[in-house]
């Protein structure tokens, strides 16, 4: 594992759900068959020129934001029924949504249409939900809060952008009701398994919600409880961990030594509010997984990269952490990483036989004893940091 510490890369996580990192793909044209594939709809995404123009546009408030240069400027939708003749169209005309829904149901009629989510922003918005009529018009739009309570929206799954709310929607067999597969939240493995869902049922002519009831909404309930105080608990231990002084993790869990330099790095570097560092932790020699680490050492030392900063351990070698940097050394061109700095979590010893072996490439080695427990700054104690923990300086 190797990570890059950036503070602009906030990723929100829940304690008992999935934590991911986001990864959307460009929107693209999509077709939703009805159960009985006897009718379809047709999705036609605004186009945008890439989804970095359109983040890069949304932070400068700049709207239609990412719009591609003569492509689609609304989101567009065509819903078609299948005659012996052929495809016919029933309606086609915009969407609700400002890039694209993420998924869509409809009926095999052709008369009632519902969308779920936005594009890169599932499970927020008033249009988590969309339910259309047979002429495109729009029965209503239902954001989660119409529907869940408040307390059990923060208890959903997340990343940096989305809920995973939902899992598998469906129409009712009588045609009147779409069935919402809300997840149920759960900390670590509970009962109901990571993608257990409970029913929700919004009416396709009125939009009207049918409360959701009975046992297993209780369940659901308790669980999404259960998440929030677990989250509770991570909340106190971090805001906890923020202000004391920082120590160094007593084994060699890989996880807990990289969380360590991450937030060394935030507590040591002077440029810790314009630079980003890697993390690369030295496995244990002998471990089936170990050569890969000795690899992203030579690869961090050798790369190229000349404003960096870069932090290490080697919980479990520290002589080896040396030897390859020692060995590594001797190919760097005298003064190619003059603007490199290198955090290294070793002895003393180590340290000073890596600052002489770097010496000719004009790096600089700076050794965090990890007996001494590091403070924490001042500036972000005063709330001088940023967002994500912005609560910790407010709340002390």
């Amino acid at each position: 594992m190797r990570w890059l510490v950036a503070l602009g890369a906030i990723l929100l996580v829940s304690v008992g759900g999935v934590a991911r990192a986001d990864s959307w793909m460009p929107p693209t044209r999509q077709t939703f068959l009805s159960p009985g594939k006897t009718a379809r709809f047709t999705v036609i995404p605004r186009e945008i020129a890439s989804p970095l123009a359109y983040f890069d546009d949304k932070v400068k408030g700049r709207e239609p934001a990412g719009q591609a240069s003569g492509g689609e400027r609304h989101a567009r939708g065509i819903v078609e029924r299948r005659t012996s003749s052929g495809w016919v169209t029933v309606w086609q005309g915009p969407l609700a949504n400002e890039v694209s829904p993420v998924s869509a149901l409809v009926s095999d009629d052709g008369t009632h249409v519902v969308t779920f989510d936005n594009w890169h922003s599932m499970g927020f918005g008033a249009n988590a939900v969309v339910i259309y009529r047979a002429d495109g018009s729009v029965v209503r739009s239902l954001k989660l809060e119409d529907f869940l309570p408040a307390t059990y929206i923060s208890a959903l799954p997340r990343s940096v952008s989305s809920l995973e709310w939902h899992g598998t929607d469906r129409l009712a067999p009588n045609g009147q009701r779409v069935l919402v597969a809300v997840v149920i939240p759960a900390v670590g493995r509970a009962p109901f398994g990571p993608s257990a869902t409970v029913e929700v049922a919004v009416d396709l002519t009125t939009g009207a919600v049918t409360p959701p009831a009975g046992p297993m909404w209780t369940r659901a309930l308790a669980s999404a409880a259960q998440v929030n105080a677990a989250d509770a608990t991570y909340e106190a231990h971090r805001k906890s961990a923020f202000v004391a002084p920082l120590r160094a993790p007593s084994g060699t869990s890989e996880p807990e030594w990289h969380e360590y330099l991450r937030e060394a790095f935030l507590r040591l570097d002077p440029d810790w509010k314009s630079r980003s560092a890697s993390t690369t932790v030295l496995r244990t020699p002998g471990a089936r997984d170990y050569a890969p680490s000795e690899g992203w050492v030579r690869d961090d030392l050798t790369r190229g990269w000349e404003d960096d900063v870069m932090m290490m351990a080697a919980p479990a070698a520290p002589e080896r952490l040396a030897a390859i940097i020692t060995d590594a050394a001797r190919r760097l061109r005298p003064g190619s990483r003059r603007t490199v700095r290198i955090y290294v979590a070793v002895p003393e010893v180590q340290a000073a036989a890596i600052r002489a072996a770097l010496a000719p490439s004009g790096a600089s080695v700076v050794r965090i004893d990890t007996a001494t427990p590091i403070p924490q700054r001042p500036e972000r104690l005063r709330g001088e940091v940023p967002d994500d923990l912005m609560d910790v300086a407010e709340d002390k």
